[in-house]
């Protein structure tokens, strides 16, 4: 199926925002459900040991833990949780012995059980804290050397709290849902206006390429004739140079824009045959320059896609690399060698481009695949122009594909990975 270059573009830049704000929303979502949470449980916490308190409090007073005045110990709120809660309470003598046990009211455990646990949570240390499905709190009174474990049942406190992640999670999971599919409404009105200067844009560089055909050819017909009357002529020779030169940055960028906005007829292509045909014509100019051209590649290899674009990135690559090829302090092998290779990797075919050369700065490998832009190290009339490489994106990215440059001890990569045919 055919697709523009430019729709794809947008479409996963709608994404990428969508995807982003939908990160930010659920990182927003897990804290605020860990703040509730904790703050949640640790409030609950603190009034189940301030009810243990009051009757700890209740109890060693003398009064009996429902016959205490109102108002003498605790609040109002703590007094009908305290009447309403299943308490325990087990006290030790001085000796160490069980001088009695609270189980009077909905006994679920039984007295040698509760004493059990009582004489483990003592041994443990610990004032206070939850220990199974109970929270208690240990006390001690001096002057009858007695000690006191208070335990209450925190089953039902334990059930509210997991409701409550619950429903937090049900629910912040159906908002984030619905928020999905605004927030991809709301990105497609977003990139609406940066899409349309995008189309525009395009559509001035055709038609400005197509415009600056018919001057140019003027100019160079004109030159020419009257170079042939008056002879050469150092004024002439510039003209037609860097008329020269105008033709033919108007034939890459007319390039640029048809690989851009043209609908690819993709098919079955063999890809190793358009590596292999695409490294012929630049053996002899690499040779020229003292370089062997090497070749690594698996046959067979098929990918859905335009024959013509996917031959037009493996000549870009390969005019790059022996374009940009320098000796490099490496062993002499490496030193005069640019390598291709093509191979199978996770169901992708990977193109690479190897060529010994000066390192690419991080900051410049980030930018190397914008339009017209070359390293200041490379400004120089060499007859590139800073839109091969955008060609190149282009045509990896209409194929669904991806393109990369690495450097390591002098030499350039360019891996390109398209998805293999099913």
């Amino acid at each position: 199926m055919a697709k523009k270059l430019g729709n794809k573009i947008f479409s996963a830049s709608r994404y990428r925002i969508t995807a982003t704000i939908m990160g930010l929303l659920a990182l927003i979502l897990l804290g605020t459900l860990l703040t509730i949470s904790l703050t949640t449980y640790s409030a609950i916490y603190r009034n189940n040991q301030r009810i243990l308190k009051v009757f700890l409090d209740d109890y060693i007073r003398g009064n009996g833990p429902r016959q205490a005045p109102n108002g003498t110990v605790g609040t109002p709120e703590d007094r009908i949780v305290l009447e309403s809660a299943v308490m325990y309470l087990v006290e030790f003598a001085s000796d160490g012995s069980v001088a009695g046990v609270l189980n009077d009211v909905k006994p679920v455990m039984s007295n040698e059980a509760l004493e059990e646990l009582a004489s483990r949570l003592i041994s443990d240390g610990k004032k206070s804290g939850i220990s199974d499905r109970m929270i208690y709190r240990i006390a001690s009174d001096e002057s009858s050397g007695k000690t006191y474990v208070v335990m209450m049942d925190n089953t039902l406190a334990d059930s509210s709290m997991r409701t409550l992640i619950m429903n937090t999670v049900i629910f912040g999971a159906a908002a984030l849902i619905i928020l999905f599919f605004v927030s991809l409404k709301a990105s497609k009105e977003i990139m609406k206006p940066v899409e349309e200067v995008y189309q525009k844009q395009k559509q001035f560089i055709s038609d400005a390429g197509h415009e600056l055909k018919t001057p140019i050819s003027t100019v160079n017909a004109n030159a020419e004739l009257l170079q042939r009357e008056i002879g050469n002529n150092r004024w002439l020779d510039n003209i037609l140079y860097e008329n020269q030169r105008m033709k033919e940055l108007v034939a890459g960028l007319l390039d640029l824009s048809k690989t851009e906005s043209a609908e690819a007829v993709l098919s079955d292509v063999d890809f190793s045959r358009i590596v292999t045909g695409g490294i012929l014509p630049f053996d002899s100019v690499a040779f020229e320059k003292g370089f062997i051209l090497e070749s690594d590649i698996a046959q067979d290899i098929h990918v859905k896609g335009d024959s013509n674009q996917l031959g037009q990135l493996v000549a870009t690559l390969l005019d790059n690399a022996v374009s940009h090829s320098e000796k490099t302090q490496n062993s002499e092998d490496e030193a005069g060698k640019i390598l291709v290779t093509l191979s199978e990797e996770n169901k992708r075919a990977v193109l690479k481009v190897s060529n010994p050369g000066k390192e690419i700065p991080p900051k410049e490998r980030e930018r190397i695949f914008e339009r017209f832009y070359r390293a200041d190290s490379s400004r120089v009339l060499n007859g590139h122009y800073g839109l091969g490489l955008a060609i190149a994106k282009a045509v990896a990215t209409a194929h669904d594909g991806e393109i990369e440059v690495a450097c390591a001890e002098g030499i350039t990569t360019f891996t390109v990975s398209i998805p293999v045919l099913k």
